[in-house]
């Protein structure tokens, strides 16, 4: 967030479609909690709501990195609940987990420090569960945003009303939550690159590491047909949404890039292969908006579409 105090988020990328401008002269009292069944950015959040009739005011990525969606003052379609719609703000959180679904430290911290400012700032009062911070679920029936009603539930509510009472002057700021010391312990250090919880910042020595464990060479003049390079497992790991989407697949696969997306695509095609294809994997790329909607999806699924949108919609709750 670039000012916590005037909400400034940390990137606005505003929804063209898919939301009511203004609030039918409702004021905003309360903040409802939703996780995105999958792993988003903030740009990824966007692409599937335009396809999607469903949008929410802010985004927290697995990074940390909050975007706005929505203007506060605008009605996003959220809590499947109109009532609850123009009287709210919906705060998405992206999971790092999907079984159990968990959040990133980072994106815990950040929404925690978001609902804080949120609650001070339309003067909605300390931050307190089912008072004026509530679930999904409450509104609708949906498992979102499970660990934020469950496992984490109690860090993330306990974070946010350390931050509004420092916002409102009663204590001092939380410390924020860090990644584990791991002193030389390099394969742990690169554990925790992959987990994310280094951001993009990189030591060679730890690097080395985390792209042997991906197949991925540093060197640009090795090709798709060197041996030590495992283009299968690449592959897989793009499903699983590892390497994230367009140009950032490209930089991270480097010179494997046609050679993986070659395979990736060659997975995915229906009739190959659907007993050993992860269903899980696609039907999060799905609900990232991967595979776009309607006849196009269906035909980029082909054979698995059935399979891979039933899951989809128990994922969504529908």
């Amino acid at each position: 967030m670039k000012n916590w105090d005037t909400l400034e988020a940390d990137e606005n990328l505003l929804m063209n479609t898919h939301y009511t401008p203004g609030r039918s002269g409702r004021n905003i009292d309360k903040i409802v909690i939703h996780h995105n069944a999958g792993n988003l950015s903030i740009a990824g959040c966007y692409n599937l709501w335009q396809t999607r009739e469903a949008s929410a005011h802010y985004q927290v990525d697995a990074n940390g990195r909050i975007g706005q969606l929505v203007w506060d003052a605008d009605t996003a379609w959220h809590a499947d609940d109109w009532d609850a719609n123009i009287t709210s703000i919906g705060v998405e959180h992206a999971d790092i987990n999907t079984n159990p679904w968990t959040i990133s430290d980072a994106t815990l911290d950040n929404g925690a420090h978001l609902v804080a400012a949120l609650c001070k700032y339309y003067g909605l009062g300390r931050p307190q569960w089912c008072v004026n911070v509530f679930p999904h679920s409450r509104f609708s029936a949906t498992e979102c945003p499970t660990s934020l009603a469950g496992t984490q539930n109690a860090a993330y509510m306990a974070k946010a009303q350390q931050w509004y009472d420092s916002m409102t002057g009663g204590t001092p700021a939380p410390t924020p939550s860090q990644p584990a010391t791991h002193g030389t312990n390099l394969e742990a250090l690169a554990d925790a690159v992959i987990r994310g919880d280094y951001g993009n910042g990189e030591y060679d020595a730890v690097m080395a590491i985390v792209n042997a464990r991906y197949g991925v060479t540093t060197n640009t003049t090795v090709t798709s047909t060197n041996t030590g390079v495992d283009i299968d497992g690449l592959a897989r790991r793009v499903i699983n949404g590892e390497f994230g989407v367009g140009d950032a697949r490209k930089a991270a696969l480097g010179s494997n890039y046609e050679a993986v997306q070659a395979r990736v695509n060659q997975l995915l095609a229906g009739g190959t292969g659907t007993s050993s294809t992860d269903l899980n994997a696609l039907a999060d790329a799905v609900i990232r908006g991967d595979y776009g909607n309607g006849a196009q999806r269906q035909a980029a699924l082909g054979a698995n579409y059935n399979a891979v949108q039933a899951l989809v919609n128990k994922k969504l709750g529908y």
